[in-house]
């Protein structure tokens, strides 16, 4: 399904990973990879003048091949710029039967940012997603 019109969902981060990759393959066997990425938020001035920041922790999951290159060269630390949509997802929790939802970015793209022995410094990880291609005439500006 292609983006409906007058409507945008795009999420851009810019920070570290907080945690390794984890990687799962589901039964279809498409392969799913999490990321926490952490961001600074700047939030006021200390008594000094000095800006003081916060840190937001953002759910980021990446599927298919994208999945497969995150967890191969990404580790806890390494700086990423990612491109992707808001996700929300709801389920009916088994053991309580009570609805549960998370909100998450669904990755698009990402950009490595560190150099890393054996992979060149301009390498991109990128995975168009082939579910939602955008075209021109489809933008609502």
């Amino acid at each position: 399904m292609g983006p409906v019109k007058g409507t945008v969902n795009c999420v851009e981060l810019l920070g570290w990973l907080g945690a390794d990759p984890e990687l799962r393959f589901l039964a279809n066997g498409a392969a799913v990879c999490r990321l926490r990425v952490a961001t600074k938020r700047f939030t006021n001035l200390d008594t000094e003048g000095r800006r003081e920041f916060e840190t937001d922790w953002t759910s980021v999951e990446a599927w298919g091949k994208l999945a497969e290159l995150c967890n191969s060269y990404l580790h806890k630390g390494s700086r990423v710029r990612v491109n992707g949509a808001l996700r929300t997802d709801a389920w009916t929790d088994k053991a309580s039967g009570q609805t549960r939802s998370r909100t998450l970015v669904r990755a698009e793209n990402v950009l490595f940012l560190d150099a890393r022995p054996g992979l060149p410094s301009e390498a991109v990880a990128e995975v168009e997603d082939v579910e939602a291609p955008v075209h021109d005439e489809d933008v609502p500006f």
